[in-house]
């Protein structure tokens, strides 16, 4: 069959008006709209609203073996929903829905396709009392994505990555079969993954190729009535990171608890590359900013932990000052986002980093993503600023602490202009010369990895555990459909 019969029959699940061959409908799905990996191609788009729609949709996918790639919003680092060899883009963004809160066991059941904007929204003017992590993401952004692809939230400190904060799924399988795993599987209640086989790990970390999720249940946290966000400066990343260290280790109801280096702050702040110094450490500026959010029930209670915040930082010779002292402290025109942030929303994200992709006038951006152990911050940033440097790059280094200090992510982040084919080619350089330096720092695993670095841990790990993900896969997708040409467990 051509496309046009077969989006002939697409049309019959969800109407013609949700379902597309034509070129200017292929190219908003043909890439990623910031990375530096290359392009893919969308023959069909389709845009479900049920479940029962992607059930018919990944059928008929089935019996034309045609690929087919889950979608949210196209800001995948990685390029993870770029179509890598055509075929079918299912769009989720109408399956934008939260369908229950139960503030009794604080999650929320939300469906595939929800943004941040969506879930972030609905919480604020129905449950006020409650919010969700989020992440450095648009307000734009899917949530599941982030949840399946270990996404880093500003609640990362007490409950770890996006799939730690994630209680069951629901998931059309690429045979079309419906499941669910998790509580939900034998009860109407979402409230975890225990005591049952968990099977949610045979959708998370997958890349989307394993399965579409139409729901998920999701943590949600209460707000607390104080709250504080500290902004540390220090000269050197050496001086600050022991600081992050101890106080991970403190119990001082710390809920995040990350750094950046000036290059990725000067981003934040939505200067242009060129008008300012790539290296700031040669002008002895301060090159570690600190980021401490600690929240607490009583006034008595957070007066206590910031006071023990303070010595802590004192103790490394840093003055703890908060982030709207901080912030004011910057000339008016120096404030960017971060005059956003603090203290008109608290702190809470998302909020529309453009300034982090316009860095260099262009739009593009793209990070070595890891999550490593607490041990490598420092090597890892210093092995991945030298590099930046020798190709004329601003070092724009970023790291959170995660899950009361039991690990960590790393990553830097190389801004580059999408118009500019040589700049695309030397990010991309720059990017894996990176990812070789930090392969030397045992416990470092990239995150959202772009297909040359899924080949990469695939001839690294153990054969047998390879082995036992490509069965898994095959077991899933026999005919090798879902999202081919991505993922650990693809061929």
């Amino acid at each position: 069959m051509n496309n046009s019969d077969i989006v002939a029959e697409l049309g019959n699940i969800v109407g013609d008006r949700y379902v597309s061959e034509e070129p200017e409908i292929q190219f908003l799905y043909h890439y990623d709209f910031i990375t530096a990996e290359p392009e893919g191609k969308c023959d069909i788009a389709i845009m479900p609203e049920t479940a029962e729609e992607v059930q018919e949709i990944v059928k008929i996918a089935n019996k034309y073996k045609i690929p087919i790639v889950p979608w949210v919003s196209g800001i995948n680092f990685g390029s993870i929903a770029t179509p890598r060899k055509g075929g079918i883009v299912v769009d989720l963004r109408r399956m934008n829905r939260v369908l229950e809160v139960n503030e009794d066991d604080m999650y929320a059941v939300v469906e595939g396709g929800i943004t941040w904007a969506d879930f972030v929204g609905y919480l604020n003017k129905h449950h006020p009392g409650f919010r969700t992590g989020v992440t450095f993401s648009p307000p734009g952004t899917g949530v599941v994505p982030s949840c399946l692809a270990y996404g880093m939230w500003d609640l990362g400190m007490i409950g770890g990555t996006g799939a730690e904060f994630t209680n069951g799924l629901e998931v059309v399988l690429p045979t079309g079969e419906l499941i669910r795993a998790g509580s939900c599987s034998l009860t109407d209640y979402w409230y975890g993954r225990q005591p049952l086989p968990d099977i949610s790990g045979l959708f998370i970390g997958w890349e989307g190729t394993t399965g579409i999720v139409t729901k998920a249940a999701i943590k949600i946290w209460p707000k607390l009535p104080y709250r504080t966000d500290f902004l540390p400066f220090a000269n050197r990343v050496e001086d600050g990171v022991p600081m992050l260290l101890k106080l991970s280790k403190a119990g001082l109801g710390i809920v995040d608890l990350l750094m950046t280096n000036l290059g990725w702050a000067q981003s934040l702040q939505c200067f242009d590359q060129k008008s300012v110094a790539i290296d700031p450490v040669s002008l002895g500026l301060p090159d570690f900013i600190g980021l401490i959010t600690t929240e607490a029930y009583t006034e008595e209670q957070h007066e206590a932990q910031c006071n023990a915040i303070k010595n802590i930082c004192r103790e490394h010779n840093i003055e703890p000052l908060t982030a709207d002292v901080q912030t004011r402290n910057f000339p008016e025109q120096m404030r960017g986002v971060l005059g956003h942030i603090f203290p008109a929303t608290g702190g809470q994200l998302p909020i529309q980093f453009w300034g982090c992709w316009n860095f260099a006038r262009g739009g593009g951006g793209e990070w070595i993503g890891c999550y490593n152990t607490t041990r490598n911050i420092i090597k890892y940033y210093n092995l991945s600023r030298e590099i930046c440097l020798k190709y004329g790059k601003s070092p724009q280094y970023y790291c959170r602490i995660m899950f009361g200090g039991h690990y960590c992510v790393t990553r830097t982040n190389v801004n580059f202009n999408k118009n500019d084919p040589e700049d695309i080619k030397n990010t991309r350089q720059i990017l894996k010369e990176i990812h070789d330096a930090v392969q030397q720092l045992e416990g470092t695993i990239m995150y959202k990895p772009p297909k040359w670095v899924v080949q990469h841990y695939k001839d690294k790990t153990l054969p047998e555990t390879t082995n036992l993900i490509d069965k898994i896969k095959r077991f899933l997708d026999p005919n090798n459909i879902m999202n081919p040409g991505q993922g650990i467990g693809d061929e």
